[in-house]
């Protein structure tokens, strides 16, 4: 879809320009290149707008999927108050087992 929207963009500002030349006046070549030059940067615009948007959707399931991950516990020890992970028995820094 977003790739379509740049090809039909620039399709658009081609054949603009083709009939901005076939027009033979100065006041056509303008009218027409100007309608082309302002289609195209509106779906150029709307082409990234669409990119955007698939990236925020994405980050956005990515940090769903990172918080439904279970939270390991943190234990501290209650000797030398270190911090360290839940499912060690004893303190890695000191040894002390609670």
């Amino acid at each position: 879809m977003i790739l379509a929207l740049y090809i039909i963009g620039a399709v658009v500002f081609i054949i603009s320009v083709v009939a901005g030349f076939s027009s033979g006046s100065l006041t056509g070549f303008i009218i027409y290149v100007g309608g082309g030059i302002s289609s195209a940067i509106i779906l150029f615009a709307l082409a990234r707008i669409l990119e955007n948007q698939e990236n925020i959707l994405y980050k956005l399931k990515y940090q769903e999927e990172v918080q439904r991950r279970p939270q390991r516990q943190e234990k501290v020890c209650s000797k030398c108050d270190y911090k360290y992970d839940g499912e060690c028995n004893s303190c890695p820094h000191c040894g002390y087992r609670d």
